[in-house]
């Protein structure tokens, strides 16, 4: 009798590692997605629209873009242009975890209008160096997402991203 419950139990758990298997996403190279979501930074304290797009190289990198608005103000333009590698460490049972290497565009432009006393504007535009993990969870053909990141040079801002990646 123990012989037979020994050898239930390991078909049983043959069959859930062989359904964790089948259900756990697998990228290929080539692979890519589109992405939409929300920003928020730590610094200006505001959030921003963020979009962008992926490409696996293979199972475990992945580079992409994306470009961030941040709604600060009527006067105010923010932007942030991201270039960004991702290193897959963990990928199992519809849950990836990676670590982010990012080189960023930041942009910012300020216009004034004093009255009487003049108007004018002023801008900057400063290369940043980014460092980040993020986390997703994959719903099919479409995966949650959020992202911690830390620029260390350019605008040194640390920022939280989330949203929705679509596979395509």
């Amino acid at each position: 009798m123990k012989k037979i419950s020994k050898i239930t139990l390991a078909i049983f758990a043959a069959g859930l590692l062989s359904v964790s298997n089948i259900n756990a996403q697998s990228y290929d190279a080539g692979q890519m997605n589109i992405n939409a979501g929300l920003s928020y930074g730590f610094d200006i304290e505001e959030l921003g629209l963020r979009a962008g797009m992926g490409y696996f190289l293979n199972e475990n990198m992945r580079i992409g873009g994306d470009i961030t608005y941040w709604l600060i103000d009527s006067d105010v333009v923010y932007l942030e242009f991201n270039g960004n590698f991702n290193y897959i460490f963990y990928d199992e049972d519809e849950l990836m975890f990676y670590g982010i290497g990012a080189l960023g565009i930041h942009y910012w432009k300020f216009d004034w209008d004093m009255g009487d006393f003049g108007s004018g504007s002023e801008s900057d535009t400063d290369l940043g160096l980014g460092l980040g993990a993020g986390g997703e969870y994959n719903l099919g053909a479409m995966a949650l997402f959020g992202e911690l990141k830390i620029f260390l040079s350019g605008f040194d801002q640390p920022k939280f991203n989330f949203g929705v990646r679509f596979y395509l």
